[in-house]
């Protein structure tokens, strides 16, 4: 480990060509950009969402924190506000977080290390699918592979910039996605598995680095007192919030799933690495403490919650790591190969998917792209039919057809708002429909039922059910109904029953 001064760096390291590796990097995030310029996938609904809120500034949001609405509010200032330009931050990110990678193999492996993690990083399975997509994961990895580098350069002797650089990235990973907290269990574990990380611990310098984090997400935790902690609450309730259904196969589930996640390759030599732990070399053991937690801790709720693949994509950054020195002092680059050459050919069947995903038929399949078509119809459709009834607003009771209606109706006089179905709200903070919303109303909804409106409105005046494509075999549509006469204050609106729910399928 030349870079900490330690122990021997092993086997041959003079394949890959560095500068071949940051040409590929920047072709493929050029390539990417490319393909979101000709993609014809609708924004998905929490990438509307994410754009709605980037038109209204502030430290906190519903069910998130606020770095992606200003990266978002960020990359329309520059190219507008398509569907290409809202998503144009990803493959950028993904690019700068690339870069962070390869300075965390050089730090703790050399510098053919670094090439290979940035490879892996760059055309990473999970990296792949995202960098088409504007999602909170794309600042976190980037924050989270520059707080680690921050981290290894300080374990390394670097100078105080650093001590900076860490505590900005812990911060700003914060405020992209609370899952950067895990980093913090990461220090402690890798304290428990090297010298140099307990002597950082006791360091002024670390608390430094955690008291500029601290500052730095303050002002969202102040706006989550101020609002009764309601991101906090929405995130406790996707984790926590669902009904118990003991699962033993769902942390098997979730693993199975990391392989696409990280690459089979990556995943299945990180597991490899955590088995034999106690014997591997400090750089090793450093990536591990980073890169267990968060599975760890996903695991544990599996068998109880349900869980998302994504939910420990962090981990990813220092399993690449890990991966590429396994691999690179053992003389099996060629793994390595595989790996990337996997990542490439996943790259290009996604971007010709999703230029032709309009058109995709498969045999005995639904299309795979199905619920990221249609919106656009979804929301020319509901705006126009409220303008021929002559309605200044429309409702939702679904968070998604709200988000894309915001997103596919934009810049129309038609106010877009949610009626909530549950305690919380459906939507956000600042669209919920009250008594002070003057009718006729357009409320536009998968359910058939009127019943369910009637306590709150008088005059209910069915209009039917709209339909309209959704790729080359599928629709989508809402039944709509033209609202007056507010009867008392809105409360949350009962849900549809299930025997009478008929949103169209493809």
């Amino acid at each position: 480990m030349t870079a900490f001064g330690s122990e021997p760096v092993l086997g041959r390291r003079s394949f890959p060509d560095c500068g071949v590796v940051f040409l590929i990097l920047i072709f493929v995030t050029m390539l990417r950009l490319v393909g979101l310029k000709f993609s014809v996938v609708d924004l998905f609904i929490d990438e509307a969402q994410y754009w709605s809120w980037s038109r209204e500034p502030a430290f906190g949001y519903f069910s998130k924190p606020p770095l992606l609405a200003w990266v978002i509010a960020a990359a329309e200032r520059i190219c507008g506000d398509e569907e290409w330009c809202v998503r144009a931050p990803a493959p950028i990110l993904y690019f700068a977080a690339s870069l962070c990678a390869y300075g965390i193999g050089k730090t703790c492996y050399d510098t053919a290390t670094g090439c290979w993690t940035a490879l892996l990083v760059g055309l990473g399975t999970g990296v792949v699918f995202s960098a088409r997509i504007i999602s909170t994961d794309v600042p976190l990895v980037l924050f989270w592979a520059l707080a680690l580098l921050a981290y290894t350069k300080l374990l390394a002797g670097a100078g105080s910039c650093w001590i900076i650089a860490l505590g900005v990235a812990i911060g700003l990973g914060l405020l992209a996605k609370y899952s950067m907290i895990y980093f913090l269990p990461g220090m402690v574990l890798a304290a428990a598995m090297s010298k140099r990380s307990r002597l950082f611990l006791r360091q002024p310098t670390c608390w430094v680095a955690l008291a500029i984090a601290a500052i730095i997400v303050m002002p969202n935790v102040l706006w989550n007192v101020s609002n009764d902690v309601i991101t906090f609450r929405q995130t406790g309730d996707l984790v926590l919030g669902e009904e118990v259904k003991l699962n033993p196969l769902g942390p098997l589930e979730f693993l199975a799933a990391q392989f696409g996640v990280f690459g089979p390759i990556v995943f299945g030599v990180f597991v490899f690495a955590a088995f034999r732990l106690k014997s591997s070399p400090e750089p090793d053991r450093l990536m591990l403490a980073f890169g267990l937690p968060a599975l760890v801790l996903v695991v544990a709720l599996a068998p109880w919650v349900h869980v998302y693949a994504n939910w420990a994509g962090v981990s990813f950054i220092s399993a690449a790591a890990v991966t590429a020195a396994i691999l690179s002092r053992t003389n099996r680059q060629w793994w390595l190969v595989v790996s990337v050459l996997l990542g490439a050919v996943f790259q290009v069947a996604l971007i010709w998917g999703d230029a032709i995903a309009d058109q995709m038929s498969l045999p005995f399949l639904s299309n795979p792209y199905y619920r990221t078509l249609g919106w656009k119809g979804y929301g020319s459709t509901a705006g126009q039919l409220a303008q021929r009834v002559g309605a200044s607003t429309i409702v939702s009771d679904n968070r998604g057809d709200v988000a894309e209606l915001l997103y596919y109706w934009r810049d129309k006089p038609e106010k877009i708002l949610s009626w909530r179905t549950t305690a919380l709200p459906n939507f956000d903070l600042t669209r919920g429909l009250s008594t002070e919303v003057a009718g006729p109303i357009l409320f536009v909804t998968a359910c058939p039922e009127s019943e369910r409106i009637r306590p709150f409105y008088s005059d209910i005046e069915p209009l039917g059910q709209s339909l309209f494509p959704a790729g080359r075999n599928g629709a989508r549509g809402f039944f709509a109904f033209k609202l007056d006469g507010n009867l008392r204050a809105i409360g949350p609106l009962t849900p549809c029953p299930e025997v009478t729910r008929k949103a169209p399928r493809p």
